[in-house]
């Protein structure tokens, strides 16, 4: 290795463009000093699966809640987020891959990446009963624009009771990832504090209203603003390890009719 290491670093780049993604990976984990160098060629390599290769990851998540109590039962309401992501850096350190997090467009193939933060956000009011779950798809859109391969690749449960315990002990904001599955991670961001931001209140109406539309008409309760907090999805964290895993997982014969039943494209 410290032969290799004292080569030009113009001839390991070269070395480098030749490799394999799974080798190039390989030589980015022996120590930092090649994590740093290699990360480069291997940031281009992943940046062409997306931009040549079509490979993206959806995220849906799904926010219910349920506006009842034992006394005053009624239907929940659902408030759902169709993000996608968008290559934004490879940590040298890490090596780990980020992507940013944008809505979906009508056609559910590209990123609306100048949406606001309210478009990729969910409300809270800690006085209703909130179910969240977030579901990834793994997914490669062929030049002609069509979906060639999807396999779900991830998910998880968000309480909303740990969330309300963690901002209550850290005031005003709470940031965390939600672990998807090994070596893969959403990031989010909670806050109470949005007064300055006319979109975000919006959509805090726009929850009030749902709310008043499926509670019991004997429920007189009144939701406050200072009881109500914004859940935004900001990030994806995976390794290079699981994104060529993902690329490799065969496509399954019944995946149209799975399409159809998700209403996710």
């Amino acid at each position: 290795m410290f032969r290799l290491s004292s080569l030009p670093i113009e001839i390991l780049y070269l070395t480098a463009e030749f490799l394999p993604l799974q080798d190039l990976v390989t030589f980015c984990r022996l120590n930092s000093w090649y994590g740093y160098w290699f990360s480069i060629i291997l940031e281009e390599k992943i940046k062409k699966c997306v931009k040549d290769e079509g490979w993206r990851i959806h995220i849906d998540v799904l926010a219910k809640s349920y506006p009842s109590t034992q006394n005053n039962p009624s239907f929940p309401f659902s408030t759902e987020l169709l993000l996608l992501s968008e290559y934004s850096r490879i940590n040298p350190v890490t090596i780990t891959l980020e992507f940013n997090l944008c809505p979906i467009d009508e056609e559910g193939l590209d990123a609306i990446k100048n949406a606001t933060k309210s478009e990729r956000s969910i409300v809270l009011f800690n006085k209703i009963k909130t179910n969240i779950d977030i579901v990834a798809y793994f997914a490669q859109i062929s030049t002609n624009r069509r979906l060639q391969h999807v396999n779900q690749a991830g998910a998880a449960i968000m309480n909303d009771m740990y969330l309300w315990n963690q901002i209550d002990k850290q005031h005003t904001v709470f940031g965390n990832k939600a672990v998807m599955g090994s070596a893969f991670k959403v990031q989010y961001e909670m806050t109470t504090e949005y007064s300055d931001n006319q979109d975000m209140e919006k959509l805090i109406d726009r929850f009030r209203d749902d709310y008043d539309k499926h509670k019991n008409e004997h429920d007189t309760t009144d939701l406050d603003n200072k009881d109500s907090a914004v859940i935004s999805f900001d990030k994806i964290h995976v390794s290079p390890e699981w994104w060529i895993k993902q690329m490799n997982v065969p496509n399954s014969n019944n995946m149209e009719q799975n399409l159809v039943e998700h209403n996710y494209w």
